[in-house]
């Protein structure tokens, strides 16, 4: 293909996902949110600049209510020959990849069911290995065998056979980490999933552009939760309210700052950016400081700062001033970037 026909192409596919994602009523930050890509990335698609990850096309055809050949071809159509050339691809790549992974889990456990009821004459760590397979293939195979609820059935898979896991390892060998671990595992599963939850589960609309604040709603219920549980185990419970609480109420606020910033500060991307490294900075300052005094009691201590001298106990002081500076500084020229940005707007002819 041709530079000028390759050019033609993507101006084509670039013109058609625009349609499509109007049709559907997204604007471009809503279909970059539902396919967890940059806004930037979805502009660049429609303005003929680049092409989607192949790992995006499954999604983005999805969310715009075509097929993935009508995709891949830029038209309302499937009778393209690139059309049944890529299904016949993906079709291949399944098959392959379904007898490849079955054949090595097959293998893999008949022999450890073989060495271990050999040496052991009983069924031990077998069981171990068992769940371990499972848990490798909830994530590598299951995907490729459901169809319908796809990444909700491999979620589900996933947490039960990691579960499985760690159960089976109580069983065997003992311990007292099960409560921790499980604990870890359903917090972990319910922090990256919870957002694609909000996504599937059709919010109504005064709710479904604020997804973000209500995952982390939920998530600044579920942390300190998570804590005390984990806290009752070790049984360092004492410490939940004067110690962790604290802390925990000060990465929330930073994270809630942050995420606010990300969704609702009005201007380009520049500007986001600049708050965001600024905040980022003066976090990174104070937090060990404050850390310091709930941990020892201690009045609040920035350290000593002495650039001239980099020994203790100046080498904290030293470094956190510098990291300060430096991003203060990368949002000004930040700043910069977006004001510039701004006036270039204001002043095209198209304004």
């Amino acid at each position: 293909m041709s530079p000028a026909s390759s050019s033609q192409s993507k101006i084509a596919f670039g013109q058609f996902v625009a349609a499509k994602r109007r049709l559907a009523g997204f604007t471009q930050r809503e279909l970059a949110e539902r396919l967890f890509v940059t806004e930037s990335a979805v502009s660049k698609w429609e303005r003929g600049l680049s092409y989607p990850d192949i790992s995006v096309v499954i999604g983005l055809a999805e969310a715009l209510g075509v097929s993935e050949g009508e995709l891949l071809t830029a038209s309302d159509d499937d009778e393209s020959p690139i059309t049944e050339y890529q299904a016949q691809s993906y079709r291949r790549w399944r098959s392959a990849v379904l007898r490849g992974t079955g054949a090595v889990y097959a293998i893999g456990l008949l022999a450890a069911f073989i060495v271990n009821l050999t040496v052991q004459h009983t069924l031990t760590w077998f069981w171990v290995v068992l769940a371990a397979v499972a848990t490798a293939f909830s994530l590598t195979t299951l995907p490729l065998v459901v169809a319908k609820w796809r990444g909700w059935i491999t979620l589900g898979g996933f947490v039960v056979s990691l579960i499985s896991l760690l159960g089976v390892i109580r069983l065997l060998y003992g311990g007292e980490f099960l409560t921790v671990a499980v604990s870890s595992v359903l917090f972990a599963a319910l922090v990256v999933f919870l957002p694609f939850a909000l996504r599937d589960i059709g919010l109504p609309e005064p709710l479904r552009s604020h997804r973000t604040v209500l995952t982390l709603a939920v998530i600044s219920v579920a942390l300190p939760l998570y804590v005390s549980v984990v806290l009752v185990r070790i049984g360092a419970e004492g410490s939940f309210v004067d110690l962790a609480l604290p802390i925990i109420g000060i990465v929330l606020a930073f994270a809630w700052l942050v995420a606010l910033l990300i969704r609702y500060l009005p201007g380009n991307d520049f500007y986001t950016a600049a708050a965001v490294t600024a905040l980022s900075g003066v976090f990174g300052w104070v937090i060990g400081p404050i850390v310091d005094v709930f941990v020892t009691g201690r009045p609040l201590n920035f350290g000593e700062v002495d650039l001239t001298r980099w020994v203790e106990p100046y080498i904290d002081g030293n470094v956190t001033l510098i990291v300060l500076v430096a991003t203060i500084v990368a949002a000004m020229i930040l700043t910069a970037l977006g004001v510039a940005r701004t006036v270039r707007r204001w002043g095209s002819p198209e304004r």
